[in-house]
């Protein structure tokens, strides 16, 4: 085929978050006439894109609405008349794959970004729900997995291993290298001074991400006047402020809510940790990493699947008990601001997760799965 393919996108919002991030990183760099469709809400990320020049289209589908989904989202796709519908994200694979095939779109590919080991988007595992995702994966052409992990992770849900193609996330290493100006910007915003030792983490607020280990772990070196700061939304950041609070750190906190400079958040901090112990790639640690930063993190699989050891990243046990994960976590972070460097970023991680070919993977699955012309689920 000799013109662009024609791509919609469709995903659950566009407000912020690891998987819409990766969707905006992929589009931009992708050689298809793309579209993004959100069926609930738009927000930083769709503005982003729009001010890219990218088309974006956000549903606003809520309440009881939601119950129409296939039809609306079928009806604007016909208007597309995509070669590819591709979707990312459970809720819209739930409705996104039947109305790509009530449209007729030759070829509907899903990607897989939050099944973990014992949730998917935090939803424990159930029954009924490996079934529903069963039933819904052989309705698409093909299965996109963010990372060897998450293949894994799909076969052990019963997904065949042929129907799943593993393209890795991307990373924008030129976006997220580290900037002195941008460091001193926000560091003023936030009222931190100079030469404060800053301890960021990045991530939305929920129990998988454990970010309550990570401010009971931080706790004894913000009384020592370093600074924690946290980027990122969700359902327990009253508790986790509430958690500060009893610690008595809520004033060496600053928790920034959704940041559409996470590069520049990163380059005012000094080191960045992860205590989340169920991941399928690590987006804010190889961020870390990109920034120069020394990251303490507990699993990673972008780093863990690399043959070369990253110097700048220090890995902890699994998770145990919360106690025990606090003391491991909070020596670990206390043993690298004891040494406080900026660090090269290792080739190999440029080679493999670079965002241009990362896109280009992508392009490339839609182009092999158009040629072949095989458009419905062989089950």
């Amino acid at each position: 085929m000799s013109r662009p393919l024609r791509v919609v996108h469709v995903i659950t919002s566009l407000t912020t978050g690891g998987a819409e991030r990766q969707l905006e990183l992929l589009v931009a760099r992708s050689a298809n006439e793309t579209a993004t469709i959100a069926l609930y809400a738009g927000g930083p990320v769709a503005d982003s894109m729009r001010r890219s020049g990218q088309r974006v289209d956000v549903l606003g589908l809520s309440g009881w609405r939601r119950f129409a989904t296939p039809f609306v989202l079928a009806s604007r796709l016909r208007a597309y008349r995509p070669d590819v519908v591709h979707v990312h994200l459970l809720s819209a694979q739930l409705w996104g794959i039947p109305a790509a095939r009530l449209a007729g779109t030759p070829v509907v590919v899903s990607t897989e970004h939050s099944l973990m080991d014992d949730t998917i988007e935090g939803r424990p595992h159930t029954w009924w729900l490996r079934l529903l995702y069963r039933g819904l994966e052989r309705m698409t052409t093909r299965t996109v997995a963010v990372s060897e992990t998450t293949s894994e992770r799909l076969q052990r849900w019963g997904v065949d291993a042929d129907r799943i193609t593993v393209s890795d996330n991307g990373i924008d290493f030129d976006g997220l290298a580290f900037d002195n100006a941008a460091r001193w910007r926000v560091r003023r915003e936030l009222d931190i001074n100079d030469d404060t030792v800053v301890v960021g983490a990045v991530g939305r607020l929920d129990k998988v991400k454990r970010l309550d280990t990570v401010v009971r772990a931080c706790a004894p070196l913000l009384h020592a006047g370093r600074v924690l700061v946290v980027a990122g939304t969700g359902p327990l950041g009253p508790q986790l402020r509430q958690l500060g609070e009893e610690l008595g750190v809520s004033g060496s906190i600053r928790w920034l809510g959704a940041r559409d400079d996470v590069s520049d958040v990163l380059s005012a901090t000094d080191v960045l940790v992860s205590a989340s112990g169920d991941e399928t790639f690590g987006m804010a640690v190889v961020e870390g990493v990109a920034n120069g930063l020394p990251v303490v993190y507990v699993q990673c699989p972008a780093l863990e699947e690399l043959s070369t050891e990253i110097p700048s990243a220090t890995r902890l046990p699994a998770p145990t008990t919360s106690s025990a994960d606090a003391e491991a976590l909070r020596a670990a972070v206390e043993s690298v601001a004891s040494r406080l460097r900026r660090w090269p970023v290792p080739t190999a991680l440029v080679e493999r997760y670079g965002a241009d070919a990362a896109a280009a993977r992508v392009d490339d699955v839609h182009a092999v799965l158009v040629a072949e012309g095989s458009g419905r689920g062989t089950g």
